[in-house]
């Protein structure tokens, strides 16, 4: 297709960019950079990627796709090998920590309507997702030095001392950004009140093929499949600022589960490598505006979900093909209108899905006895028909 030549403002008398010819800076190489940078590309964009890593590893853990998120890898051309790698799954397990079976729930009538629910390891999803990014554009081992924007365009400085001009820098560097706070300043995330660890079951222990998470007062362990491995989620009640428990994890996960049923003994008797044991808080973030000037976020750098229930990963896709469609009917002159549809066609969906991961880990993380006994009593008496309403809300709105 025949570029058109650029026209010239007559306020500012810059050329003015249409759709692909605009240069856009995605900053972090993640989910959402890379569906971001593939969907663009896509549209005849040619945006740069810089990414801080100096090379894509082998280190994350299991994440779930919703199929409002996986459908877009799709229109990518990446679906088929996504369902290579991932692992679908219908079926969702609640026991409570003596490893009594709350209540056994299928998913089966939401997949067929929209999809399967699909997890996959981490570093699998970003070499799918590489796939559609042309890796002449990725530059690994780069940071973001410095952001200065005029009213017209956005001059960026990069740790290998390069300095370019953008017409838009998309910030994808995920909860702790530091495109965020250079350009924001100082945002707060969210304590949720719980912290945890997350590990890989050891081969020859992948005694469930479903979904089986372990409530008790206070406490969580949740067991996630994928095709050939095993993974755990545990979380547990604890004040902000309180002092770190990722000395010795081993040891402080064994204090915290020994007394769990079920599964979990196996678990623990098998978790002795302190190395492969990742810690972290659990936050989510919410921001009055996702863009300031020629600067915007997505994904988690502006709307970080609670890992609780499982959508930040689908959030974050959706967000980044939500900023592509509205991109590719943009200019360079009016790029503010495009940034303010993106955040208005978002914001009610992310802020609901937030609710819904706040509400599940109150429920989850009941953290008095009284509490928790009343959960799981509730829990036998909450059916099949109105767990597949609850899904059926969150994946029936369009993005």
């Amino acid at each position: 297709m025949r570029k058109m030549k650029p026209s010239v403002s007559d306020t500012y008398n810059i050329p003015v960019r249409y759709g692909p010819e605009m240069r856009v800076l995605i900053v972090g190489g993640g989910i959402s950079g890379l569906t971001l940078a593939g969907l663009l590309r896509q549209r005849g964009f040619s945006p740069v990627l810089v990414e801080r890593a100096p090379e894509y590893g082998s280190v994350g853990y299991i994440i779930v796709l919703w199929p409002s998120g996986s459908r877009i890898l799709k229109g990518l051309g990446l679906y088929r090998r996504l369902l290579e790698v991932g692992l679908p799954f219908s079926t969702y397990n609640v026991w409570n920590e003596k490893g009594e079976m709350l209540r056994s729930y299928s998913v089966e009538s939401v997949t067929e309507k929209y999809g399967p629910m699909i997890s996959i390891f981490r570093p699998e999803l970003i070499d799918i997702l590489k796939e559609a990014v042309d890796p002449s554009t990725i530059r690994m081992n780069t940071t973001v030095e410095n952001i200065r924007q005029t009213q017209e365009e956005v001059f960026v400085k990069f740790s290998d001392g390069r300095e370019e001009v953008f017409d838009l820098v998309v910030g994808c560097d995920g909860v702790r950004s530091r495109t965020r706070s250079m350009v924001f300043g100082h945002v707060p995330l969210t304590y949720s009140g719980m912290k945890g660890w997350s590990f890989w079951v050891k081969s020859g222990l992948q005694k469930t093929a479903h979904i089986a998470e372990y409530w008790g007062t206070g406490k969580f362990l949740g067991v996630w499949p994928t095709k050939g491995r095993l993974s755990v989620f545990t979380s547990i009640r604890s004040p902000e600022g309180s002092s770190s428990q990722t000395e010795n994890g081993v040891s402080r996960i064994e204090e915290h589960f020994r007394e769990f049923g079920g599964i979990v003994p196996d678990i623990l008797a098998g978790l002795d490598d302190q190395s492969q044991i990742y810690f972290d808080d659990y936050n989510d973030l919410r921001m009055d505006k996702w863009y300031k000037g020629r600067v915007v976020l997505t994904g988690d750098s502006a709307h970080a979900v609670l890992p609780t229930a499982g959508g930040g990963v689908s959030m974050a896709i959706e967000s980044a093909a939500v900023l592509a469609d509205e991109l590719s009917r943009a200019d360079s002159k009016y790029i503010a209108h495009a940034l303010e549809s993106y955040e208005s066609r978002r914001r009610p969906r992310v802020i609901k899905i937030q609710d819904q991961s706040r509400m599940m880990g109150k429920v989850a993380f009941a953290n008095s006895r009284m509490l928790s006994v009343l959960r799981n009593y509730v829990m036998r008496f909450y059916s099949n028909r109105l767990h597949v309403k609850y899904w059926d809300s969150m994946l029936k709105e369009p993005i």
